[in-house]
């Protein structure tokens, strides 16, 4: 008998796993598809190039949320050495991106009148209070106390930072919260050595001594007894165990239980809830096209980019160059073929008017559709406070947990901060 099962091995299931497996705890992780990793999952493929879900970089680096994971493990993500190239992209062109917020004093993208009125709302964001803005817009924010059309036109980057670029769509609280942990922490994203494959090393080696994870095993029944978890029947085996932990996103939740013992509000939560969708696309080419070694975000176009090989000769075989980019697809994306192809075709136009001789230099590309990004876009309706509880309430040793429930933090983050709680309510700590 299991002392824990977990449904899910991204980030959320392999850390809780790790947590559990380091405190001695036996666990038992399960997996639908063939390999761990979830939507942050990578390869290396037999061309030699290491191929990711996306590109994923962890905010804050050593002072984030990821890395608080590794640390409770006695461990430590190997981040690569911290580049101040990142640039953005504003109006068509190609800028600094400033540090902090005295450095938008600096930047030539706004009239002298537009940095001083940026400069007051980033002041200001860093002295609100969160809670106080979580049911509320970014625009809300903005219009609180300011009229500038080109400080309104920047606003999207803010919403950027946490994934939800429609000022009036994202949570206030939201963008407040984190980028008050962005001036505290000083510094900015981080780029693991080797991409998320490094992550999922690590965690697999703190899960061993004490757990197993089994691939293509996939859940279908969350068991329970008198309102408690008695374990898991999957499609080939059942597995007996008091706590079950929940990793995978929430919408797949009502399908494994008998929904009359969730609580409405989570049930509810998990029917309507709404994530954002994208298109990355690798492009390979024979010599570098910039020198960048550190990344590039839209302001005013959902656009994000990472120039891997420049920094970590590792993703490619020697002589090529990758990079990934990616770009939103519009909101409630619903498969549609043609606004695929229409979103390329904007994102391409985008870097042909930045990196002139970038597309002419392409050997070889991937485009990858990713249906899921986010899986909680942190709108007022879905920010932290009206997210779900990670222990459920009404059922003894449900946990619930990954980037659609009450963790901190956005993205990623999310996931391992709500695997955290999940193992101190476990552990009793």
């Amino acid at each position: 008998m299991a002392d824990a099962i977990i449904i899910g091995a991204g980030y959320a299931g392999m850390s809780a796993a790790a947590l559990l497996a380091s405190a001695g705890r036996k666990v038992i992780v399960l997996e639908a598809s063939d390999a761990i990793g979830g939507r942050a999952r990578s390869y290396t493929d037999e061309a030699g190039y290491v191929r990711e879900y996306g590109a994923h970089s962890h905010r804050l680096s050593n002072k984030g949320i990821a890395n608080d994971v590794f640390r409770r493990l006695g461990d430590a993500i190997d981040f690569l050495p911290e580049a101040k190239d990142a640039k953005l992209i504003f109006r068509g062109r190609l800028w600094e991106r400033p540090a902090g917020p005295a450095g938008f004093l600096k930047t030539s993208m706004l009239s002298v009148g537009a940095r001083l009125a940026l400069l007051v709302l980033l002041i200001r964001i860093k002295k609100a209070d969160p809670g106080k803005w979580y049911d509320k817009t970014l625009h809300d924010f903005y219009n609180a106390s300011f009229q500038n059309p080109e400080v309104e036109a920047f606003l999207p980057f803010l919403g950027m930072t946490i994934m939800c670029p429609s000022p009036d769509k994202a949570s206030a609280g939201e963008v407040i919260e984190f980028l008050q942990r962005v001036f505290k922490a000083g510094v900015g994203v981080g780029e693991p050595r080797g991409g998320s494959a490094q992550l999922f090393s690590k965690l697999k080696k703190h899960i061993d001594p004490n757990g197993e994870i089994h691939l293509q095993e996939k859940a279908e029944e969350i068991m329970t007894e008198n309102a408690s978890v008695t374990g898991v029947k999957t499609d080939k085996a059942m597995y007996r165990a008091k706590t079950v932990i929940f990793a995978a996103r929430l919408p797949l939740l009502p399908d494994l239980i008998d929904n009359r013992q969730l609580p409405k509000a989570t049930l509810d939560y998990a029917k309507n809830i709404e994530n954002s969708s994208a298109l990355t696309i690798d492009f390979i080419t024979d010599r570098p096209v910039t020198n960048i070694r550190a990344g590039i975000l839209g302001v005013d176009i959902p656009i994000w980019a990472r120039f891997q090989s420049n920094a970590d000769d590792s993703f490619t075989p020697p002589g090529k160059y990758l990079s990934t980019w990616g770009i939103m697809l519009p909101w409630h994306f619903d498969g549609d073929q043609m606004t695929v192809a229409e979103t390329e075709k904007r994102l391409k136009a985008t870097i042909s008017a930045i990196f002139p001789d970038f597309m002419p230099r392409v050997v070889k590309e991937r485009k990858v559709v990713v249906p899921v990004m986010n899986g909680n876009v942190l709108t007022p309706a879905q920010s932290k406070p009206h997210r779900p509880d990670i222990e459920c309430p009404t059922i003894k040793g449900l946990y619930l947990i990954g980037d659609t429930v009450r963790g901190d933090g956005c993205s990623g983050d999310i996931s391992f901060s709500s695997a955290m709680k999940a193992a101190d309510k476990i552990l009793g700590a």
